[in-house]
């Protein structure tokens, strides 16, 4: 655990460097899939990859992103495929990784920047 923390750390250093003069970087995993295969996945019950992939991404905007805590604010992470599902309806052919950093663009200013209090837990 120590060396996730660490490795997560180290990263943010290079947060500015992460993608090439033009913007571009590389995509690994069901974020290289096109929005229609992650409708098809949704369709069929069996997209554990592309919640896996979600939830990955919007974790690492959580950490590495400055007053962020959760991306999604009060929304659930059901609410995020929701939106996600719609997206893809719409833009079959985007990548299923641009839908999510669309996702991103469209809910930043709702985003929660810090914890919320917890008293009375």
């Amino acid at each position: 655990m120590r060396i996730l923390i660490f490795l997560i750390l180290a990263g943010v250093s290079f947060l500015s460097h992460a993608v090439d003069k033009k913007g571009n970087y590389a995509v690994w995993g069901v974020g290289q899939k096109s929005c229609f295969s992650f409708t098809r996945a949704r369709a069929s019950g069996k997209y554990d990859e592309y919640k896996y992939f979600t939830m990955g991404y919007l974790t690492a905007y959580n950490a590495l992103i400055p007053d962020t805590y959760r991306i999604s604010g009060v929304k659930s992470f059901p609410d995020v495929m929701t939106w996600l599902d719609k997206y893809c309806q719409k833009k079959p052919v985007h990548s299923y990784n641009r839908a999510i950093g669309d996702y991103i663009v469209a809910h930043h200013d709702s985003r929660l920047a810090k914890q919320p209090d917890r008293t009375g837990w």
